[in-house]
Parts: structure tokens; C-alpha cells; sequence
């Protein structure tokens, strides 16, 4: 089986032709079964070299996400839903917005903005060039197209200028390796893992389980017993895994 085949097995979507429909698909379907998480940017920083940007290769990638229930910030998510759309045949490349987030352009009748990695309230694709206005129980996320560039504010949450130009990956290596930094990398201050459970947003960020509704959220503290419940039987994904960033969390940050 190849890389695209596992990959959309565990997405549970068949291959079709490329269109905005099938793509809209592939989107929910991402935004539901693959996970936001800094466990694997840690034990990749930790194991691969500066050469490869500390990043898994595609197939690494993918083999942990349908294996391991993984996914990883917006860099390796953004690289891996890029290889998934241009095997599938669509006409696709990177957008950035800064500071430090990676997104794609898909052109279909028009270029459309898809963006899976910003645990962002973006359950199909929209026009590129077209203010929107989108809200979930965690957020308000405002795009507004100016004339140079489109402004991306969240309530709560940062602001950041989404260029209207692609980019290539070797554009984005200096902001790939600035994203890498233990004191100051923003994937770099917690263990988190983001995701939708029964349609509703979680996420566990150290020892505690945040859950959102109408805007607010409600903080619990787990125990160690309680951890290991949620990353296997809520969100899904190999415990092995939460083990080994912590070993290096513990070790990176927490002692340093």
C-alpha cells in the first residue's frame, strides 16, 4: 500500500477526482483525524538533523499519524497535506504567514486558502481573495483580504499577515530552523496535543485537559493514570510517543 493509500485509508475518504467538493472532504476529515501536537516536533528536534530541517521524511510522517495517531505543528502538517493533494492531482503550493506559520494555496476555478495546521475553526477552504469570517467554541477567526495582504486576527489569539504570493519550502528553511529553539520556540513551551473529540474541541497542554465551550474553556488537572487515558483512549494516539517527548521535555526544558 502506498503513502497516499494509507494516508487516505486513515482519513476514511476514497480517491477521487480533484474539486472543490473532494477537497472541502479532505479538509473535514483532517481537521477531525489528525492531530495539532508539539510531542513530535520535540522528539524530532531531538533525533533529526539541522541538514533536514528537523523534519520526518513524508514517509516517517505519515507512518506515525496512521501508526501513532500523531500529526505535528503547521510545518510538518502543511508539508504532509501538500504531498497528499498534489498526488491526488491537485494544483497546490505554500503560503506564509507571518510570524512563523505555513499554509496552502489550492487552484481550482479560483485560489482557495486551506489551512489544517493552526487549530483554527476552518472546516472547508475559502476564496483566497475574499474577507471571511469563521467561529468554532474555541474562537473567532477574521480574515480580511487588504491590498498587499490579508490580515488573520483571532479573538482570542495573535494576529498574523498572510502573504498573497506562494512560497517555496526552500523559502520557508529559515523559518523552519527559527521555529526550532528550546528556550523561545512557541511548540517548544508545553506538551500539547489539539483535537476534535465527538466534534467538540480539547486539548492537553502538560498535565491538564482544557475543554471549550461558547468561548470559554474549563481546565482539569490529571493524573498521571488520567494523562495516559486521554492520549490513548480520547485522543487516539500511541502513549509511547507522549512518553518520549516528555523524557525530552523534562530533559530540554524543565532542567535548563
Amino acid at each position: 500500500m502506498t503513502s497516499v493509500e494509507k494516508f487516505l485509508n486513515y482519513l476514511q475518504i476514497e480517491q477521487k477526482q480533484p474539486s472543490l467538493e473532494y477537497l472541502n472532504e479532505l479538509v473535514v476529515a483532517h481537521q477531525k483525524r489528525v492531530r495539532w501536537e508539539t510531542l513530535t516536533k520535540f522528539i524530532d528536534f531531538e533525533d533529526n538533523e539541522r541538514e533536514k530541517l528537523y523534519l520526518p521524511s513524508i514517509d516517517t510522517y505519515i507512518d506515525r499519524v496512521v501508526n501513532q495517531g500523531t500529526g505535528g505543528t503547521c510545518w510538518t502538517l502543511a508539508r504532509g497535506f501538500h504531498y497528499l493533494l498534489h498526488s491526488l492531482g491537485f494544483q497546490v503550493d505554500y503560503l506564509y504567514m507571518d510570524p512563523g506559520h505555513l499554509c496552502l494555496q489550492v487552484l481550482l476555478d479560483q485560489p482557495y486558502y486551506v489551512d489544517i495546521g493552526y487549530c483554527a475553526p476552518l472546516y472547508k477552504v475559502y476564496p483566497l481573495h475574499e474577507s471571511f469570517k469563521a467561529e468554532n467554541d474555541v474562537e473567532t477567526f477574521t480574515y480580511e483580504v487588504r491590498e498587499d495582504d490579508i490580515l488573520v486576527s483571532r479573538e482570542p489569539g495573535p494576529t498574523k499577515i498572510l502573504g498573497k504570493k506562494t512560497v517555496t519550502m526552500n523559502k520557508m528553511n529559515p523559518h523552519i530552523l527559527h521555529s526550532h529553539n528550546w528556550q523561545d520556540g512557541f511548540a517548544f513551551k508545553a506538551l500539547k496535543i489539539f483535537g476534535y473529540i465527538d466534534n467538540k474541541p480539547y486539548q492537553l497542554k502538560d498535565n491538564k485537559i482544557i475543554r471549550f465551550t461558547n468561548k470559554n474553556y474549563l481546565e482539569e488537572e490529571l493524573s498521571a493514570e488520567g494523562i495516559r487515558y486521554w492520549v490513548e483512549q480520547k485522543f487516539g494516539m500511541d502513549y509511547a510517543i507522549y512518553k518520549q517527548a516528555k523524557e525530552i521535555y523534562d530533559k530540554r526544558k524543565i532542567k535548563s
